[in-house]
């Protein structure tokens, strides 16, 4: 007793004199945080904790080789504290040694080999490296140790990763069979407790193609435990489709389209059953007769039937949903794509397209829900349905509309009409004069917008301002009267004022600047779109090479480094996303958080910034020695893995 009671004073001694060090080094004083290790270390010269912390100042102040040396003599020593070690694996993690980590928490696992907390954290620095086979021993230790359902599905799933990431056959005929009949124990000795852990099960029997199995799974006991991720119904109507089972799919299908019309992904595994039943009518259709109540849809009359039936129910609505005006386009465009007469069925495409427009032609959705469709008009359609449209506004040519509904309308229609190719067939002093007015409405459309609206909502009438733009970056192409690209750039800078949240007069904006070498500004207005984490990979390309182009190499550096910082940290970032899904059993998410990290680790765009960085530094090298300095340090792949490396690349 007396001994605990020394022990336990000792840690709070121990604690209270870190403490100012973990302080300095939060704040990031790492020069403070040095001298407060070195005082403490004074007074006792061999405390583990204290030449942690001293190491990561050190590591922080760029001395990374002390760091290493005092680092490597406190390893030796086997801690196998909580502090020490967690201070350990943040130095270890900032040095990107993550496999030290691994042997760290080896090593204190040996000396203590009963501590459920050190196995754990053992587990999870495997998880981080991606060892699979160590994850799946060291879960099932802890598993010994103390028999909880989490540490079990650990062992489970780290087989399962095995299966993804090995070889193909192994998987299927030895791996995923093992993490089969891991959970089948379980389900056996009833002994399954929480969601996640059927779905995990559900996940290894589609892996083997087992969908039968799977199923009775899902409808079975367990699969009353199915409620946040999926539901039975939708889970179950997954299954049926890989299985070819397009009666049933269909049936159940119908049942729940009946309950949520707007459910687009039901409506796009209807007609897949639909189509493949009636590629198959007569079998289908002798089997319907039997069975009367709970008919199949296995004709196209039957589909557009239940179709209607489903607008019906939209058009009792005060407010209506897309899903079935959608539902009439997408099934024009699948019977079109299929050689069919489509018109025969649902009459013409442009009274369909009509329809929608006429409840949806004010929202902002309205082009890109109906750009698939806008893809199969004919040149006598297109007529017609632009004429339809132009009626529907109720506007007069050159008439300012009145209402805000009547605006948004003749935005989508302008839209459409562009993406029609309407503008093209304009001559220049047409586009010119169509500008002038686009402008008029501009002004006119700022009635409709919000008076108290937030600075980061986007204004009604932006939408002119950017059609202006676009209009007059098309006349630049074909005049290269560099005038109306200046104009293009007042017209967005006079709306952006306006409207500083919009995000695409920022990326219209970069655009013009860098096409005029206006690269200072472009960089302003990037700085303006507060690009970051993915989107670094995704827009990053925008300012990059440009900046590069126009001889920016200072700014361009920084970018590079930004961009850099991104993509290495991700890694470190993912394996935190992993480890939580271990500990909180988000099995389902696991497989697409590996595939997310390798998918960044191979952009394209990732290793281009790479090589132009190191040319940057070789450029801005001072002297010969700086130079090869330079050059020692670049980390350069050899061909063999180059070859790999480049074919796995992807933009």
């Amino acid at each position: 007793s007396s001994m605990a009671s020394k022990s336990a004073s000792d840690n709070s001694v121990a604690e209270r004199r870190l403490r100012p060090i973990y302080d300095w080094l939060d704040n990031g004083n790492n020069k403070r945080a040095l001298q407060e290790s070195d005082k403490v270390l004074k007074k006792q010269p061999q405390m583990q904790c204290a030449r942690i912390l001293k190491s990561l100042a050190l590591l922080r102040l760029g001395k990374e080789t002390e760091c290493e040396e005092l680092l490597e003599s406190v390893r030796k020593e086997i801690p196998c504290d909580d502090p020490s070690l967690q201070a350990m694996s943040i130095c270890y993690r900032e040095l990107n040694k993550l496999d030290t980590i691994c042997e760290m928490y080896e090593a204190a696992t040996r000396a203590d080999p009963t501590n459920e907390e050190l196995l754990t954290h053992l587990f999870m620095s495997y998880v981080r490296v991606g060892n699979y086979k160590k994850q799946q021993s060291s879960s099932m230790a802890l598993y010994k140790l103390k028999p909880k359902n989490p540490y079990y599905f650990w062992a489970i799933m780290s087989v399962v990763m095995q299966a993804c990431k090995g070889d193909t056959t192994i998987a299927k005929s030895v791996t995923l069979p093992l993490a089969q009949r891991m959970v089948e124990r379980f389900v056996q000795e009833d002994k399954i407790e929480a969601e996640q852990e059927v779905q995990l099960y559900i996940m290894i029997l589609e892996m083997q193609d087992k969908f039968e199995e799977a199923l009775t799974v899902v409808r079975g006991p367990l699969g009353e435990k199915l409620q946040s991720y999926y539901t039975v119904p939708a889970k179950a109507i997954e299954l049926l489709m890989k299985m070819g089972r397009w009666k049933e799919a269909n049936i159940a299908i119908k049942e729940l389209l009946l309950k949520d019309i707007d459910n687009w992904t039901l409506y796009k595994n209807y007609f897949e059953t639909v189509f493949n039943m009636e590629a198959h009518v007569e079998e289908f259709v002798s089997e319907n007769i039997v069975d009367d109540d709970r008919k199949a849809d296995c004709t196209f009359e039957a589909c557009v039937k239940f179709i209607s039936i489903l607008q019906n129910d939209n058009e009792k609505l005060t407010h209506k949903l897309r899903g079935p005006y959608l539902a009439f386009l997408e099934l024009y465009l699948k019977l079109f794509s299929a050689g069919k007469n489509a018109k025969e069925y649902l009459g013409p495409l442009p009274t369909l397209l009509i329809n929608y427009f006429y409840h949806f032609g004010a929202k902002s959705c309205c082009l890109s829900d109906l750009r698939p469709y806008l893809n199969i008009l004919s040149k006598s359609e297109i007529t017609s349905f632009l004429d339809y449209m132009w009626k529907l506004l109720q506007l007069e040519d050159g008439q300012l509309p009145t209402s805000k509904e009547q605006m948004l309308r003749y935005i989508s229609n302008l839209h459409i009409s562009r993406y029609l190719g309407f503008h093209e067939e304009l001559s220049c002093e047409s586009k010119l004069h169509l500008t002038s007015c686009l402008m008029r409405y501009y002004q006119h459309a700022a009635q409709f917008n919000d008076p108290n609206a937030l600075c980061t909502e986007i204004m009604h009438n932006d939408p002119f301002a950017l059609l202006v733009a676009h209009m007059l970056h098309d006349v630049w192409l074909e005049t290269k009267q560099t005038s109306y690209l200046r104009d293009a750039l007042i017209v967005l800078e006079y709306a952006l004022r306006r409207s500083p949240s919009n995000h695409q007069i920022k990326l219209l904006l970069l655009k013009l600047y860098n096409s005029l070498g206006l690269s200072k500004a472009a960089h302003i207005i990037y700085e303006m779109l507060d690009i970051k984490h993915m989107q670094l990979d995704s827009l990053g390309y925008l300012q990059c090479w440009p900046l590069l182009y126009h001889g920016q190499y200072t700014i361009a550096s920084q970018l590079f480094d930004t961009t850099l910082k991104f993509f290495t940290s991700n890694y470190k970032d993912s394996a935190d996303h992993l480890t939580f899904s271990y500990k909180f059993g988000s099995f389902l998410k696991i497989s697409e958080f590996v595939d997310f990290r390798e998918k960044l680790g191979h952009s394209l765009h990732f290793a281009l910034i790479t090589v132009e960085k190191m040319l940057l530094e070789i450029y801005n090298s001072t002297s010969i020695q700086h130079t090869l300095q330079v050059i020692d340090q670049m980390d350069i792949i050899n061909s063999k893995d180059d070859d790999v490396y480049c074919n796995n690349l992807r933009d």
